[in-house]
């Protein structure tokens, strides 16, 4: 029974973003699009604006400067991080420099226009252009964007639609179709376009229940018993009606997000089955799943982590990133030298599970972790940043081999990418940051300030044989946070 079912309006489809909808029934009486509410999550998941910063008692995304001054006659102001933790308010940029800023560009970073956004998509400021902040420039909206239906200045990608998936001021862009061959693999065609499976009736993750002795529990009548699992595990895979195409297993596919992003509501990930392509761990991988592009999609098992630059990446195991809560180790879990990344910033209100992946451990300060292996071909720094996202600075030198980005700078260089969990951007023990909202972010190297303190001393007897523990080149270690016991300084 084909989850697509026959052409009716559109609006019969559309399923209010505020209120729990009923199913649609199929005409043959099978599967049918069902997504039904979102699901709650942390207001800070999947990370603040750009200008804000989460308060992590309210669990809110808040104004980092506390709100700008509102004077008579006065120019608008806005709040822009000036050095890393460090906010200022500052006038919305008309120009910067030579350059004329365009709608959504509100702020002058690095000397250039710049817009703001967040990686959850609430509060990016190319929403009044009806397009979303890539960079530092406003693009029309991508797969699963919100968009504005009738929109052709901030129009979707080619083959694409803006779709009212979630009614009329909730529009989407999603892939026209007529049938299920016109979608990628681990969608189905409906009446409002190519929809990741994991939003209709009996698509979620499964794997069959597993008994004491080993084989697989069944029902009264000898059928086997299915459990449902969270992202970060295999899944087992099915056809339109819902029914598992494999036996009783785990599963080859893999349990990952289908993300819509909306101006206002921020990211709302729906948990989904995608099929396994053929690429291996450490091996190149692309944010695309058409049939004829295996060799670019993952294995079971693994998760593309976009670390070279727009929807590339490299193959790498998944893993539950969500902290450990009542004392349930998450799972599955990475080796006891890796640390589960969470290369999306997000947490669930359920404690259950969050996507991650698995990345080795390091140290900067430390002489034995200081220096990362090869992931597959691609060339790993390790940077000093935590690897649950809050900090992006670690404060003991603690770090995570993350792969370089097709080409790294060198220190004092200018740098392309300043969230290291989209690739490195510089070598090891550096990060790419700037120093105030007029410099361009530059490869900036760390230093331990115990190693250098203000009485001129020479600081424990561990700073001689340390590792990045003092600056070269006549550049001075600078403290980057005022958290007590952090360790790591910038070289400015």
């Amino acid at each position: 029974m084909p989850l697509r079912t026959s052409r009716v309006l559109i609006a019969a489809l559309s399923v209010l973003f505020t209120a729990c909808p009923q199913p649609m029934p199929g005409a043959d009486g099978g599967n049918t699009f069902d997504a039904g509410n979102p699901t709650p999550r942390d207001a800070c998941s999947g990370g603040c604006a750009a200008n804000q910063i989460c308060d992590i008692d309210t669990k809110t995304c808040v104004d980092a400067c506390g709100g700008c001054p509102v004077t008579d006659g006065g120019p608008a102001q806005t709040c822009v991080k000036v050095m890393e933790g460090v906010f200022q308010c500052k006038p919305f940029a008309i120009s910067c420099g030579t350059d004329v800023c365009q709608q959504g560009q509100v702020a002058c970073l690095g000397g250039a226009c710049s817009c703001l956004s967040s990686l959850s998509g609430a509060l990016d400021t190319c929403q009044s252009a009806h397009k979303w902040c890539n960079g530092r420039n406003c693009a029309n909206p991508k797969s699963l964007q919100q968009c504005i239906p009738g929109d052709m200045s901030a129009a979707c990608p080619a083959n694409f639609t803006c779709q009212p998936v979630f009614g009329d001021d909730l529009a989407v862009c999603t892939r026209s179709c007529m049938d299920d061959n016109e979608c990628q693999r681990g969608e189905a065609c409906s009446q409002v376009g190519c929809l990741p499976l994991g939003l209709f009736r009996d698509q979620e993750c499964n794997q069959n229940k597993p008994a004491p002795d080993g084989g697989w529990e069944r029902d009264d009548a000898g059928a086997i018993l299915r459990i449902t699992v969270p992202v970060s595990n295999t899944c087992l895979l099915k056809d339109n009606a819902g029914t598992p195409t494999e036996g009783p297993s785990t599963g080859t596919g893999n349990c990952t997000y289908a993300v819509f992003q909306f101006w206002n509501d921020g990211v709302y990930p729906f948990d989904t089955c995608r099929p396994p392509g053929t690429a291996t761990e450490g091996q190149p991988c692309k944010d695309d799943y058409a049939a004829g592009a295996l060799a670019t999609q993952c294995a079971t098992g693994l998760q593309c982590a976009k670390t070279r630059g727009g929807d590339d990446g490299v193959c790498l195991r998944m893993c539950n990133a969500q902290p450990p809560a009542l004392g349930f180790p998450p799972s599955p879990a990475c080796n006891m030298d890796e640390a589960c990344v969470n290369t999306l910033r997000y947490t669930d209100p359920n404690s259950n599970s969050v996507l991650g992946v698995c990345m080795k451990k390091c140290n900067v300060f430390d002489a034995m972790k200081a220096t990362c292996a090869p992931v597959g071909t691609n060339a790993a720094s390790c940077v000093p940043t935590e690897a649950s996202g809050e900090l992006v600075v670690s404060n003991s030198g603690d770090g995570i081999c993350i792969p370089q980005r097709p080409s790294i700078n060198m220190i004092g260089e200018q740098c392309s990418e300043t969230d290291s969990f989209r690739g490195a951007a510089c070598g090891s023990a550096q990060l790419c940051t700037s120093v105030t909202a007029d410099d361009s972010a530059t490869c900036t190297g760390v230093c331990d300030v115990e190693c250098n303190p203000a009485d001129g001393g020479t600081g424990p007897t561990r700073c001689a044989t340390e590792p990045n523990a003092r600056c070269t080149g006549g550049k001075t270690c600078r403290r980057v946070t005022s958290t007590s016991g952090a360790r790591v300084g910038f070289c400015l």
